[in-house]
């Protein structure tokens, strides 16, 4: 198969495309064949040796989240099947042919997404359901206040929020925003750059 690498800390002259192994899932893990990888900003940093003090980042394959179709299960894999649509969050390795994720890394590709739209959704849907409801136990009918309403995470956290029944306030950078996200339900909204309380 066919993967990026990074040469060397620096820009994007230094990723690399290179050949390797087909990697094979460990019991717990899905193999997929890569239709379609995200790109975040942890990519540019761990490119430019500085996510996390990762420095020393030669050879390492970029991407944290994808979308393709299982091509194999690990041993203990239940839940997935070969030919299932998915996408996938991972620490690292989405920028190859093919990929091996934990399984319970793993999301169904929602009907009628594309995989391209798909591999945009694990990074922003796994942080907020991690961080909001899980560890922040939001329930129905609580208020959240999401700042920087207009970023991925922002928007992810105002739709999850409002589908599942609470109140949204927000802020964002520009009254433009903050018109724009009257379509996903925000009850409050603040523009920063010059602050304006909007209800909507």
């Amino acid at each position: 198969m066919q993967h990026i690498t990074i040469s060397a800390p620096g820009g994007p002259e230094v990723l690399r495309l290179q050949e390797a192994l087909i990697p094979e899932p460990a019991a717990h893990q899905v193999l997929v064949r890569v239709e379609a990888a995200g790109v975040n900003r942890p990519d540019v940093l761990l490119r430019q040796g500085k996510y996390r003090g990762s420095g020393d980042v030669a050879g390492t394959v970029p991407g944290l989240e994808i979308a393709g179709r299982v091509e194999q299960c690990g041993a203990a894999v239940t839940r997935w099947q070969p030919g299932d649509a998915v996408c996938a969050l991972l620490a690292a390795g989405g920028y190859a042919e093919y990929a091996v994720v934990d399984a319970g890394h793993c999301l169904p590709v929602p009907e009628g997404w594309s995989m391209t739209e798909a591999a945009s959704l694990p990074e922003t849907v796994f942080t907020v359901w991690h961080n909001v409801f899980q560890r922040g136990a939001l329930q129905p009918g609580e208020t959240l206040l999401v700042h920087g309403g207009s970023s991925g995470i922002g928007i992810t956290a105002i739709q999850l929020a409002h589908a599942l029944g609470s109140r949204v306030a927000t802020t964002a950078g520009s009254t433009g925003k903050c018109e724009a996200l009257r379509s996903l339900g925000p009850m409050w909204s603040l523009t920063t750059s010059r602050p304006t309380l909007s209800r909507y």
